[in-house]
C-alpha cells in the first residue's frame, strides 16, 4: 500500500502502455507467421496437385496402377505436413486470441481510468464489447470454415479423398470411386472443423477462468452517463454494460 501510495500516477501508465504494444507486436509476430506456414503450405499442395495430375494424364484415358499409387502416395506425403500445418495454426489462432484478451484487459484498465474516453474507445473492453467486437465463439461453421485452420483442414480433406480415390480406382467402377471420394471429403472436412471448435470452446473456458480468478477484470463500474458527459459534436450513447465474451476476443 505504501507502494501504491509514494508511486507518481504516471508510472501505471507508462507500464500498461508498454504491456500494451509489446502485446500488440507480439499479436503482429502471430499473425505474419500463421500467413507464412499457410502460404508455404498452399504452394506445395497446388505443386503435388499439378504433380499428380500429370502422372494420371500422361497415358491418356487409362490410369496404370503405379501412376496412381505414385500420386497417392505424393497426395499422402503433402496430407501430413498438411496436418501439421493444421495443428500449427489452431496453436497461432489460440495464441492470437490469447493476445488479444490481454490487450482487452488493458483497454478496460485505461477506460477505467478515464471514464469519460469510454464512448470514444471503438475496441472493446470488458465492460463495453464496442462498436468493433471480434464476433462470439457462438457462430455458424462457415466463418470457421473459412479462417486459416479451416482452409488447411478443407485443403486436407481434398487431398484425402483424392488420394483415396486414386488409390481404388483399379478396384471399382468409377461412380463408385467417386462417391467413395465424396464421402471421405465430407467426414474429413467435418472432423477438421470439429477439431478447430473444440480447440476454441477449450480456449474460450480457460480465458474465462482467469477472469473470473481476477476480481479486478472481473468488477464493472457504473456505466458512464451520456448525458453528464456529451459530445459536443455528435452525441453517443454508450450501451448498457455486457458480459464479457472471452471466447470472441
Amino acid at each position: 500500500m505504501a507502494d501504491e501510495q509514494t508511486r507518481p500516477p504516471e508510472t501505471a501508465l507508462t507500464i500498461a502502455l508498454a504491456e500494451y504494444t509489446q502485446l500488440q507486436e507480439a499479436r503482429r509476430a502471430v499473425h505474419t507467421e500463421s500467413n507464412a506456414r499457410f502460404t508455404f503450405f498452399l504452394g506445395v499442395a497446388s505443386a503435388a496437385t499439378a504433380v499428380s495430375a500429370g502422372l494420371v494424364s500422361a497415358g491418356g484415358a487409362t490410369v496404370t496402377t503405379g501412376r496412381a499409387a505414385a500420386a497417392g502416395a505424393l497426395g499422402g506425403l503433402v496430407l501430413l505436413l498438411g496436418l501439421a500445418v493444421f495443428a500449427r495454426q489452431l496453436e497461432f489462432n489460440d495464441r492470437a486470441r490469447r493476445y488479444a484478451v490481454a490487450a482487452t484487459a488493458i483497454r478496460t484498465y485505461l477506460v477505467r481510468q478515464a471514464p469519460d474516453l469510454a464512448p470514444y474507445v471503438m475496441m472493446p473492453t470488458l465492460d463495453d464489447s464496442g462498436p468493433f467486437a471480434a464476433q462470439p465463439y457462438r457462430r455458424g461453421w462457415p466463418r470457421d470454415l473459412v479462417s486459416l485452420a479451416g482452409t488447411v483442414g478443407l485443403l486436407n480433406s481434398a487431398l484425402l479423398a483424392a488420394t483415396v480415390g486414386l488409390l481404388v480406382a483399379r478396384a471399382v467402377p468409377a461412380w463408385a470411386a467417386a462417391t467413395l471420394g465424396a464421402l471421405v471429403l465430407v467426414s474429413c472436412l467435418a472432423a477438421h472443423v470439429a477439431v478447430f471448435r473444440r480447440r476454441l470452446a477449450r480456449s474460450a473456458r480457460e480465458v474465462g477462468q482467469v477472469i473470473d480468478r481476477r476480481p479486478a477484470l472481473a468488477a464493472r463500474p457504473a456505466p458512464v452517463d451520456p448525458v453528464a458527459t456529451p459530445d459536443p459534436v455528435s452525441p453517443v450513447v454508450t450501451p448498457a454494460p455486457v458480459s464479457p465474451e472471452p471466447a470472441g476476443r
